[in-house]
């Protein structure tokens, strides 16, 4: 995987030639990871974002499980939550 900085973008023959080649850049703000750039096909651009966003919903949720497994918590805190919410709303419990 290569790297390459924002200020950099503008170098587009290189961007070009590195995207062609690598096939995916990981763009960097102060030398910290802040993008991901991907080749795609032109005709497959909706498939290819339907994919990464599954990707990152994937990733999302693994995450949310991995946090719960971690800080689990009860079901008197569960239906304390509901209750809460409930009277924010004005609903009865």
């Amino acid at each position: 995987m290569n790297y390459i900085a924002i200020k950099d973008l503008k170098k587009t023959k290189d961007l070009h030639a590195s995207l062609a080649r690598d096939h995916e850049l990981v763009l960097t703000r102060n030398g910290t990871p802040c993008a991901l750039m991907i080749e795609i096909k032109p005709d497959s651009l909706e498939q290819s974002l339907a994919a990464i966003r599954r990707a990152l919903f994937t990733s999302a949720v693994s995450a949310v499980r991995e946090k719960s497994a971690k800080y689990p918590v009860t079901d008197d805190e569960i239906s304390g939550e509901i209750r809460k919410s409930r009277k924010e709303r004005g609903l009865s419990s």
